[in-house]
């Protein structure tokens, strides 16, 4: 769509929406003003509508989200068959792995978790569901996104990202990030220790695509856990069966 047909006051709207994606509580108007760089009677009018639209309810000066908005995520998921076809296979592989494995999609400069599932005793647990957003560059998950992208689509893309350290092993060396994610794809895995949480190591799979963006499957253990090779390879094994499990019950491989 080209900007001229770009609806401006809508996206402001939209924008309003994302701050709210993190479920930080206890959000106010003028932090949403600060958080979308609008002035303060903007940041005011396009609250007042999202709330009188029901998305957005205001207790005092803090506003939160209603659960009017998950239904627009439920159309997604259902029209995406996560329920019946996806979820099922994800339990089953996290009981295989007694641990846990999340199923992402490429989303703009993030990786969003679009299923997961998780076994009582997995030894690393962020919190994360269905929803949920991770930064692509130091996770396993994300570079494998990536990975999947044309040459030049992931230059453009790296171009335009954010390097940020979240731990001292983030490596945020442009060149060497896109040698990495150049080798995950020749490798059709990745793996990645300590650069999102410290004594966390991930381990990722391509899966085809959703919607027409890359997905893939990965999960995350202790550093200590991925670190002989063997188990490391058992876990590949299992993620690469469920990714073809995945493909084979929805046809991921062509768009999904």
């Amino acid at each position: 769509m080209s900007t001229r047909e770009n609806a401006s006051t809508f996206a402001k709207g939209l924008k309003v929406l994302e701050c709210f994606e993190t479920g930080q509580r206890g959000m106010t108007m003028a932090d949403v003003a600060r958080l979308c760089d609008f002035d303060r009677a903007t940041a005011r009018r396009l609250c007042l509508t999202l709330i009188d639209c029901g998305y957005l309810v205001q207790n005092g000066r803090a506003l939160e989200l209603t659960a009017k908005a998950l239904a627009i995520g439920a159309g997604y998921l259902t029209s995406h068959d996560y329920g019946r076809a996806v979820q099922p296979i994800l339990d089953r592989f996290a009981e295989e792995l007694d641990g846990e494995i999340a199923l992402a999609v490429l989303d703009g400069p993030r990786a969003i978790y679009v299923a997961r599932s998780a076994t009582s005793s997995a030894r690393v647990s962020f919190g994360f569901s269905a929803g949920s957003t991770l930064p692509l560059l130091p996770t396993a998950i994300g570079r494998m996104l990536l990975a999947q992208l044309a040459p030049d689509a992931l230059d453009a893309r790296l171009a335009g990202m954010d390097m940020q350290r979240f731990t001292e092993r983030t490596e945020t060396d442009p060149d060497e990030i896109r040698a990495r994610i150049r080798e995950a794809a020749a490798a059709g895995h990745c793996h990645v220790e300590n650069e999102f949480e410290m004594g966390a190591g991930a381990l990722a799979v391509p899966v085809g695509q959703i919607g027409g963006v890359p997905s893939a499957l990965g999960t995350t253990a202790t550093v200590n856990a991925m670190e002989d090779p063997a188990t490391r390879n058992r876990v590949l094994d299992i993620l690469r069966r469920a990714a073809l499990g995945l493909g084979y019950q929805r046809g991921m491989g062509h768009g999904g």
